[in-house]
């Protein structure tokens, strides 16, 4: 009968030429600890809540936005480049899709981290719609026969009206930097080992950070620390808050909201049209009209989330030439 090769045939030894010896193992543990521990360092001390991580609306799950992706990247000295752009597109339809693949590599060594992909097209449904309000229905359409949403605003709630976008070509520079995103984003998670932190309820989220290991063993879990309220205090274990700037979090709003204006390539006047639909009431000069901290979240999750549903990127450093 055919033996195996290498180590005590015997013996259920583990060949040492196939996974290294056991002190090899033991750095190499001790070294992923160790990368960990800092990711998780560096998520508590330097990340902010809506600026480079958030929850989606109607999810439960921390998301890594492009800002954080960014951080990580610049943190672990990693330099993305596109591996790969595969497009579909249709001049005729307007339809455009695309492929991209992200390549994660370490600036000192030349050494390819991990690689990452995202797709986009201008059949999501946030590209493939828009919401207006009766008073912008193209004169001669019949307006029972549109899909509509109620949205409320300070002066009550309003009735929009769906309609699908006439001017796709124009979107085509959007959904392709979304496709970067997304395939960003994708490598960040499997480069750093992060997606445990980003996989998580808000609760798992806190927990985690303070050491707790959700598929370990029920009685090794720590009691998870009370959940952090944006923009107040973050209590320690030992019961003391440590103080926030004050209005800390209102400036990350605002400059998220500025930012994400830049990345869509938007005007003044664009914003406070985009505004207007997120607060439900005249917007006409953005800096001016808007006042609170809660208001500028709404906005910049309007435009983050296309009024209910995706993620784009905020407030970033500029990327690689091949990445903007």
């Amino acid at each position: 009968m055919p033996q195996p090769s290498g180590g005590n045939v015997g013996g259920g030894a583990i060949v040492d030429l196939e996974y290294g010896s056991a002190a090899d193992l033991r750095k190499k543990l001790d070294a992923m600890k160790l990368k960990l521990n800092l990711t998780r360092e560096f998520f508590r001390e330097v990340m902010q809540e809506g600026v480079d991580y958030g929850v989606i609306p109607g999810t439960d799950k921390p998301t890594l936005y492009k800002p954080g992706a960014e951080g990580l990247c610049e943190f672990y000295n990693l330099a993305p480049t596109v591996a790969s752009k595969i497009e579909d597109k249709n001049h005729e339809t307007g339809y455009y899709a695309v492929d991209i693949t992200i390549r994660l590599i370490h600036r000192g060594t030349g050494s390819i981290i991990a690689e990452g992909v995202g797709h986009a097209n201008t059949y999501e449904s946030r590209y493939r719609w828009r919401w207006v309000s009766e008073k912008d229905l193209p004169k001669g359409i019949s307006k029972e026969d549109l899909v509509t949403r109620e949205r409320s605003g300070r002066y009550g709630n309003f009735v929009q009206y769906r309609l699908e976008n006439d001017d796709m070509h124009s979107i085509w520079n959007t959904v392709l930097k979304m496709a970067k995103k997304r395939a960003l984003v994708d490598a960040v998670l499997s480069a750093t080992r992060s997606s445990g932190i980003f996989a998580q309820t808000q609760e798992e989220l806190d927990a985690y950070l303070q050491g707790y290991d959700p598929e370990g063993e029920p009685e090794d879990h720590p009691t998870p620390p009370p959940r952090q309220r944006s923009g107040g205090s973050r209590v320690s274990s030992g019961g003391a808050a440590t103080s926030r700037s004050s209005g800390q979090t209102g400036t990350a709003q605002k400059n998220r909201v500025l930012a994400l204006m830049k990345q869509q390539e938007m005007d003044w006047n664009g914003l406070a049209a985009e505004a207007t639909e997120a607060l439900g009431r005249p917007i006409k000069k953005v800096i001016q009209d808007i006042q609170t901290e809660a208001e500028w979240k709404i906005v910049g999750d309007y435009l983050e989330f296309g009024g209910g549903g995706h993620q784009e990127e905020i407030n970033f450093n500029d990327l690689p030439e091949d990445l903007r």
